[in-house]
C-alpha cells in the first residue's frame, strides 16, 4: 500500500469480526483499516465458499465474454467474479438504467485496445491457437492518480481508495488446448502467473555507539513523533549484481505530479511542504505513470541535482526519457508522477551506503 500509514496490523488468525468504537478514546487510522481488511476478506471468503470464487453472474450473462472478428477481440460489458474478487466491465455507450441497482452502465463491448486498466496492451497475435483470460488484482488509489480525492474546502488529500483493476490478456501458443484442458497442461499457463518467488528477510541491530548525554542511544529504540512504515521494492529483476531496489522509511508516501519534462529539468505541482515531506538535492526518485504502472512496468530511477522550490522545478542529474512523445513530455490523463526514495549518493556498493 502506498499510504501514509501508521501501521497495518490485520491478522485473519484472531478471527476478529468487527470494530467496537467506545468513548472518550483517539482514533486511529490503523482500526478503521483494520475493519475494511476484515470486510473485504469476509466478502472475499464468502465468494470462495459459494461458488468457488470463479463465475460470471447470470444476471449479466455476457459479462467478460470475448468475441473475435476481424483480427480484433471484443469484451462484453458485465462482472466476472475471479478468486472471490469482483471485475466489472462498465461497457460503452449508450447507457441504460440498470433499476436493480440504480445506476446508469454501458451496454455495448469494449475493443481489446481500449481496457481501462490496461494501456497499450501487447499485440493480438497472428496465428496459432491463444488463451484469452482475465487477470484481475487490486491497487491503490491516491489523489495523485485521481485529483477528486482533493478535499476542495482544504486544498488537501484526506483517504486513499483501494481499486479492483481487471485486464484481457492473451497467452500464444497455447497448442491444442481447450477450455476442457486443466490449467497445468497448458504451455505457458505455469509461468505467465506463478507468484513471485522473492522473499525478504529483515533485522534490526544496536550499532556501535559512544555514551553522548545529548544524543539517545539507538538502545533506546524509535524516538520520533510519527510511525514509520518501512517499504522495500525490487526495482530492476536478475542476478547478485544486476538486480537492483529501492526502499523509504515512510511506505514512499512522498510524491508530486509531474507537469513538464525538459531535459534535466522536472517541473512538477509542489515540491514538499518542508524538509522532512519534501524533495533534496542528492535524493533518488521514480519517474513513472499509470501506463508503467498497469503494465507492471518500474519507472525511471534518477538522482536530483538541485530543487528550485520558486518555479517548481527538480533538476536532475541526467536527463529522463520523456513519458510521451507530447510536447511536455508527459501524457497528464496518465497521471505522470515523480516519487521520492530515500538513498542518496551513490549506488550501492559491496560496504553498502550510509544513510544519515
Amino acid at each position: 500500500m502506498s499510504f501514509d500509514l501508521s501501521r497495518i496490523r490485520f491478522d485473519a488468525r484472531k478471527d476478529f469480526f468487527g470494530l467496537v468504537v467506545q468513548q472518550g478514546r483517539i482514533q486511529l487510522d490503523a482500526e478503521w483499516n483494520e475493519w475494511v481488511a476484515q470486510l473485504g476478506r469476509r466478502l472475499q471468503a464468502g465468494t470462495l465458499d459459494t461458488f468457488n470464487g470463479n463465475v460470471v453472474p447470470r444476471i449479466t450473462p455476457d459479462g467478460f465474454r470475448i468475441q473475435a472478428s476481424g483480427g480484433a477481440l471484443s469484451i462484453g460489458p458485465g462482472r466476472i467474479y475471479v478468486d472471490g474478487l469482483l471485475a466489472e466491465n462498465h461497457g460503452g455507450t449508450p447507457d441504460a438504467w440498470d433499476p436493480r441497482l440504480a445506476e446508469l452502465t454501458g451496454t455495448t463491448p469494449l475493443a481489446y485496445t481500449a481496457q481501462p486498466y490496461y494501456p497499450n496492451p501487447p499485440a493480438l497475435p497472428t496465428s496459432g491457437a491463444a488463451l484469452v483470460y482475465v487477470d484481475v488484482w487490486q491497487r491503490d488509489i491516491s489523489a495523485i492518480n485521481d485529483p477528486g480525492l482533493i478535499e476542495p474546502a482544504v486544498g488537501v488529500d484526506t483517504t486513499g481508495r483501494l481499486q479492483t483493476v481487471w485486464q484481457v490478456k492473451v497467452l500464444p501458443n497455447v497448442g491444442n488446448a481447450t477450455c476442457a484442458t486443466e490449467d497445468e497442461d497448458i504451455a505457458g499457463w505455469q509461468a505467465a502467473t506463478a507468484p513471485s518467488a522473492g522473499r525478504l528477510s529483515t533485522d534490526t541491530g544496536d550499532p556501535a555507539f559512544d555514551p553522548n548525554p545529548c544524543q539517545v542511544p539507538p538502545a533506546a529504540g524509535y524516538r520520533g513523533l510519527e510511525n514509520q512504515t518501512y517499504r522495500v521494492e525490487v526495482h530492476t529483476g536478475g542476478p547478485i549484481g544486476t538486480a537492483t531496489f529501492k526502499w523509504s522509511r515512510d511506505n514512499g508516501v512522498v510524491v508530486t505530479t509531474v507537469e513538464k519534462i525538459s531535459g534535466k529539468e522536472v517541473t512538477v505541482h509542489d515540491v514538499g511542504p518542508d524538509e522532512v515531506l519534501g524533495f533534496a538535492n542528492g535524493q533518488w526518485v521514480e519517474l513513472s505513470d499509470d501506463g508503467l504502472e498497469l503494465n507492471g512496468l518500474p519507472g525511471q530511477l534518477v538522482q536530483i541535482d538541485t530543487v528550485d522550490e520558486a518555479r517548481r522545478v527538480i533538476v536532475l542529474k541526467s536527463a529522463p526519457a520523456p513519458l510521451s512523445a507530447d510536447p511536455a513530455g508527459v501524457d497528464p490523463t496518465r497521471r505522470p508522477k515523480l516519487r521520492r526514495w530515500d538513498q542518496r549518493g551513490d549506488k550501492a556498493g559491496a560496504e553498502g551506503v550510509k544513510i544519515e
